[in-house]
């Protein structure tokens, strides 16, 4: 069965909120959380203090929240060469660090996937940008602007075909890549699906999305998986002269990973301050 966390309107309180869900449940997994989250942007002093203290936890694995936010959406970057320049520049610099072997970002997914003719590339996300703005909608034979909601997606298709100005086909931007995924059992992206939907609000649009995710670690990942997915909502939403929406994240596997935080001790310490 679901469980659905939805009376918090911004990121920190709502995973807060799943993660002592988890720490109560049997082995501390569960199946099926729903994220609902109405105001992904928002902070409070609050909210900033439960971060530093996750940042803190997450110090001796040299992980922290920013960096793990950015896997998702480069926010620094965006802001210091904005679009179409912090493609290139994001592209540089995982190819000076990225390991050897290994599938990347999800970042990097979004952005550069292989063209249909041989030695190209296309921009998934900026074709879905440019989809989800005004002048990207399908207009009627009387000349009309037609206004779809659920036709921008970023998943496992073709996006080449998908994100195309169709009226009658959605939108598919891959995070999963079967040509080096089905190949592995372990270190697996986990975040499987984005689909994005432009929605009326007031008198104009915003856009929503929706993240899955086939395996959700609560300690090591998921507060900096969401603040990502809020910063890249941002990105979509600002680029393509929308308002920002919700973000909602389904975890179909989720798992409160104590060891990630040095045990149960340390993880209580973190939840229940």
């Amino acid at each position: 069965m679901a469980t659905l966390f939805h009376t918090h309107e911004r990121i920190v309180p709502t995973w807060l909120a799943a993660a002592r869900h988890l720490n109560a449940q049997r082995g501390r997994h569960a199946k099926n959380l729903l994220l609902e989250i109405t105001h992904p942007l928002d902070l409070t002093d609050d909210d900033h203090a439960v971060m530093a203290r996750v940042d803190q936890a997450l110090a001796h694995k040299n992980l922290t929240l920013r960096t793990v936010a950015g896997t998702i959406f480069p926010i620094a970057m965006y802001q210091q060469y904005g679009r179409p320049g912090y493609y290139e520049k994001y592209k540089e610099m995982l190819k000076r660090g990225q390991k050897a072997n290994t599938w990347g970002t999800y970042a990097h997914r979004m952005i550069e996937r292989p063209g249909r003719e041989p030695g190209t590339t296309i921009n998934p996300l900026d074709y879905l940008v440019n989809k989800l703005a005004a002048e990207g909608q399908p207009q009627r034979k009387d000349g009309k602007k037609v206004s779809f909601v659920a036709t921008y997606e970023l998943s496992v298709a073709d996006p080449e075909d998908d994100l195309q100005p169709q009226i009658d086909a959605g939108g598919d931007v891959p995070t999963y890549d079967p040509a080096f995924d089905m190949r592995e059992w372990l270190g697996l992206p986990c975040l499987s699906h984005l689909s994005f939907k432009r929605v009326p609000r007031g008198q104009g649009h915003a856009v929503d999305l929706t993240a899955i995710y086939r395996a959700h670690h609560y300690c090591a990942r998921a507060l900096g998986n969401l603040i990502g997915l809020g910063q890249l909502l941002s990105f979509v939403a600002k680029e393509s002269g929308l308002e920002v929406g919700t973000l909602s994240c389904l975890s179909t596997h989720a798992e409160l990973d104590v060891s990630e935080w040095g045990g149960v001790g340390a993880t209580n310490a973190v939840l229940n301050a």
